[in-house]
């Protein structure tokens, strides 16, 4: 092939794979908050003087998905933190019952990472993994060392949560399976391990050096 229609191909393949991932993030931004308001919804009717609060926290992911959402990459800090506001907005309407744990340890909190890339694993351990009637745990581990991210995150599962492989997971799942692939075609692990009663994620994705956060850092 010359080298010119060699050269077209391949900007033909990245303008596709880009306008895949355009279509990806447009529908994992809007699920994930669709699911975060349906929790706020039934946190006011439980208790309205904690959903002042949990109001806050919606106002905290909103922002980060409104003014990071379509960048390439973020810092690695900025999406634990991102994490965090929504870990702490599901504590709100859990009891002592539910055991949640959030271990973090960044070596390298201001490498890149796709913005929203363990959302879905995260927003799934809690939306499958919490039973009101029977004790229950998330614990989820982040780490950075050696250019990588390294996720784990581990939930209970009950009756009615029986499976959550990508039969039954529904679209944010396979969402966010494809998007790794398109993002880290040959360099991620997606691991699940759905056991009887514990279902497990384990995630394994490059660290991007040396991005400039000050623009929307599209790069071919």
């Amino acid at each position: 092939m010359p080298k010119h229609r060699n050269e077209l191909q391949q900007q033909l393949d990245y303008e596709r794979i880009q306008q895949q991932l355009a279509f990806l993030n447009y529908q994992i931004n809007p699920h994930f908050l669709m699911n975060t308001l349906n929790n706020i919804h039934a946190l006011i009717a439980i208790d309205p003087e904690q959903a002042q609060d949990s109001i806050v926290e919606l106002s905290r992911l909103l922002r980060y998905v409104l003014y990071e959402g379509d960048h390439q990459f973020v810092p690695v800090q900025r999406e634990v933190d991102f994490l965090g506001h929504y870990i702490r907005l599901m504590r709100i309407r859990f009891t002592d019952d539910v055991d949640v744990r959030f271990d973090v340890d960044l070596s390298h909190p201001s490498a890149g990472i796709p913005p929203l890339v363990m959302a879905t694993f995260v927003e799934n351990a809690f939306k499958h993994g919490v039973s009101y009637v029977e004790p229950s745990f998330v614990h989820i581990k982040i780490r950075t060392d050696d250019g990588r991210l390294r996720l784990c995150c581990r939930n209970s599962k009950h009756e009615r949560s029986s499976s959550m492989a990508e039969g039954s997971g529904g679209v944010g799942l396979r969402n966010a399976r494809q998007r790794l692939n398109l993002l880290f075609p040959e360099d991620h692990t997606l691991e699940i391990d759905d056991a009887a009663d514990v279902y497990t994620v384990s995630l394994d994705i490059p660290l991007r050096e040396g991005v400039d956060f000050t623009t929307k850092n599209q790069e071919r």
